[in-house]
């Protein structure tokens, strides 16, 4: 099973949370459907796909509309030894 990369894009004070195996494509295409500069934060490389699902349940509480949530989201899973580890800050250099 190819393995893929969730993503944390923020819009204002809100956050995306979305795989990808190309980040840079998923976030030039949500660009062109936001008037508001979009940024990559963080990425968690390598999972399977459906381990954004599970991202999703831990952040239940933060939950907005489809992928977007609170951006208090960040601060509750940088809590958690597990996802303190495996969310890389982005760069271009880790892409």
């Amino acid at each position: 099973m190819e393995k893929t990369n969730i993503y944390f894009i923020k819009r204002d004070d809100e956050i995306k949370i979305g795989h990808s195996t190309d980040i840079l494509r998923r976030l030039d295409e949500l660009q062109i459907a936001n008037a508001v500069s979009l940024r990559i934060l963080y990425v968690i490389k390598d999972v399977e796909e459906a381990f954004e699902k599970h991202v999703h349940s831990v952040c239940n509480t933060f939950h907005i509309r489809g992928e977007w949530f609170e951006i208090g989201v960040l601060d509750h899973l940088l809590k958690h030894p597990y996802y303190k580890e495996a969310m890389i800050p982005y760069s271009i250099n880790n892409a």
